[in-house]
């Protein structure tokens, strides 16, 4: 196959997006080529496009993609097959010390953006083709729409959050938010083995998390939710889970913990920055944990793979169920950033 032209979106400021042109280079020998089905529009998306996050521009970027391989290079390995989807694992470098003890979300040698040759940032997800390397792709499910496949990327985020809470069964967890996150990590949680209930503000999440009837959904809006939360646990809960990047919503997951041994999971940032003040002598006292977390490890993704392909979770429920072309990649981000939405998806080949 000789030379593709590729479409791919961009952004260039704050409410600002188009789709440019470009010419792909070489297949390389270690390197599949993809032609593009979904890439699902992420927080960090939507937040540049809403002026919440600074960004280098041109941003051309995108991560929660998958595609259908249609060429490979001579030294690919036989697990990939033309024919095959396949998604694409964090960058990484491979050689540093986390990359060889098996924590690879923790690369600090392969940052997640960069100018490229052509000036663009970013890793050009929202694109029509696009190469691979073979070492950063795993194969996702072909039995399964395409925008649910795209959730290979936070499926596997929320799994490196549970193992590093220590999500157990018999376990109480609290989700504080039900948007996409929020439900994910709620149904993951519910596939760990943990009791699973759920708070937000939202008519419309505490809806849809009640349709999906993983556990007890709590209104925050009409009642203290600190106090229902230990009224349904006797107390407090095992593990509470912030889904939602704000001050009061870290305030209440920090009160509904246990009084010993609770773990705090910082799953969501948020912008403006959230802030979180707590009394070090009670976390020290009651032997509390506050933990952070963050991208997703190689068995991570691997994990999320088979639970994106068995349905052991149902992801269809975190779509907002719109899809755009690509060639509305501007209409899309709108979309994305209105208030109450849940992930919205690019056709990346409606060009």
């Amino acid at each position: 196959m000789g030379f593709i032209t590729a479409h791919f979106g961009v952004q260039l400021g704050p409410g600002k997006a188009e789709v440019r042109l470009g010419e792909l280079p070489p297949l390389l020998p270690d390197q599949m080529l993809l032609k593009m089905e979904i890439c699902n529009i992420c927080t960090e998306d939507y937040q540049r496009w809403m002026g919440l996050r600074q960004f280098q521009s041109p941003m051309a970027d995108g991560h929660e993609y998958v595609g259908i391989v249609i060429e490979k290079g001579a030294e690919v390995i036989g697990e990939f097959q033309l024919g095959n989807r396949v998604g694409k694992l964090n960058q990484q470098c491979g050689v540093c010390g986390d990359c060889r003890t098996g924590n690879t979300g923790d690369c600090r040698y392969a940052p997640y953006t960069g100018v490229g040759l052509d000036g663009f940032h970013g890793v050009k997800g929202f694109a029509n083709y696009k190469f691979i390397p073979q070492r950063l792709a795993i194969k996702v499910s072909n039995d399964i729409p395409a925008q649910e496949a795209a959730f290979l990327e936070p499926v596997a985020t929320v799994i490196q959050g549970m193992k590093r809470a220590r999500v157990k069964p018999a376990d109480t967890v609290v989700v504080v938010g039900a948007g996409a996150m929020g439900l994910i990590n709620a149904q993951v949680a519910k596939a760990y083995g943990a009791r699973v209930i759920m708070t937000d503000i939202s008519d419309k999440k505490i809806r849809r998390a009640t349709d999906m009837e993983i556990g007890p959904v709590v209104n925050a809006k009409t009642c203290d939710p600190v106090a229902v939360v230990r009224e349904l646990t006797g107390g407090g809960a095992d593990v509470v889970i912030p889904a939602v990047g704000n001050t009061a919503a870290y305030r209440q997951a920090y009160d509904m913990l246990r009084h010993f041994k609770g773990r705090m999971l910082i799953f969501a940032a948020g912008y403006p920055k959230p802030e979180l003040d707590f009394d070090a002598n009670l976390l020290h006292y009651r032997k509390q944990e506050i933990i952070g977390t963050v991208n997703a490890d190689n068995a991570d993704f691997i994990e999320a793979a088979k639970m994106l392909g068995d349905r052991s979770i149902d992801v269809s429920k975190c779509l907002e169920g719109k899809t755009f072309p690509l060639r509305e990649f501007a209409r899309a981000l709108e979309h994305a950033s209105m208030p109450d939405s849940y992930r919205v998806s690019v056709d990346l080949q409606s060009i």
